[in-house]
């Protein structure tokens, strides 16, 4: 493992969850500062309590964890980056400017550099042989081809119904583009190529399938709280599967992970 990177990594996530820690709880105390419809404001006022007490809470131990020598905590991290990226990319290009744009911007930046620097200090080959052979890799692969045709399957039809009808999606023109767009490409895209990868006992496939379910374990459990909180959510025994596959490929694949390093980095 490349450790400068890993460094880097480490200190841009902490930057990253400290602007975290500063956004959501800036929202939750002054929610008039959100100005968009209340789509938006439903989405908005789950989304910043959950971050507050469940992202960042996971990020910090990771950090904890990383710095200490673990490649789980590492993995966990850049699974939260992952998070991160995908969840104020929302913010950025969905939320009407308000006070805390320049906050988004630099949240999806450092996230993204964080994510990145953190998979090119991985030692791939390395992680792949931390894996013990009887490890059921294709158990946690088969819930990820589910995951990926479930919403792929979703997007698309919808895409394909509103393209052909002239009319107008049911969540409205703009959410619509930006939602299935961010699930087709940050989602779906690299949750199926991760199931294919893991299925083959590739290192990637591993890397993917860790980093994957870490932003889905979060943003099921949002989905799951904006449903029972605001009601007539008909998917919510859907976000229940997701939540529970997520964190259940999630510890069969930490359990998996040998930790081989030491040093903090």
């Amino acid at each position: 493992m490349n450790t400068d990177l890993r460094r880097l990594a480490c200190r841009l996530a902490t930057v990253t969850g400290i602007l975290m820690v500063i956004q959501s709880t800036t929202g939750i105390l002054f929610f008039d500062l959100y100005r968009d419809g209340s789509f938006a404001l439903q989405a908005w006022r789950i989304n910043d309590p959950v971050t507050l007490a469940v992202a960042v809470p996971v990020l910090a131990v990771s950090l904890i964890l990383s710095r200490r020598g673990s490649l789980r905590g590492f993995l966990l991290v850049l699974g939260v980056m992952q998070y991160a990226f995908y969840n104020y990319a929302f913010y950025l290009f969905g939320a009407v400017v308000n006070i805390h744009f320049l906050l988004y911007v630099s949240l999806a930046v450092l996230s993204a550099i964080a994510f990145v620097a953190g998979l090119v200090a991985l030692d791939v080959r390395s992680v792949r042989e931390s894996v013990s052979p009887g490890a059921p890799l294709r158990l946690v692969a088969a819930y990820m081809f589910v995951w990926a045709a479930v919403l792929g399957v979703a997007w698309v039809a919808q895409a394909l119904a509103v393209g052909l009808s002239g009319t107008a999606p049911e969540i409205g023109e703009e959410p619509f583009r930006l939602i299935a767009a961010l699930d087709l490409l940050f989602v779906v895209t690299p949750v199926a190529f991760g199931a294919v990868w893991l299925w083959k006992r590739f290192g990637w496939g591993l890397v993917i399938a860790i980093v994957m379910n870490v932003k889905g374990a979060i943003y099921a459990l949002i989905l799951l709280t904006a449903g029972i909180v605001w009601g007539g959510d008909d998917l919510i025994g859907l976000w229940v599967f997701f939540v529970v596959g997520s964190l259940f490929s999630l510890i069969v694949l930490m359990r998996e992970v040998r930790e081989h390093e030491g040093g903090a980095p």
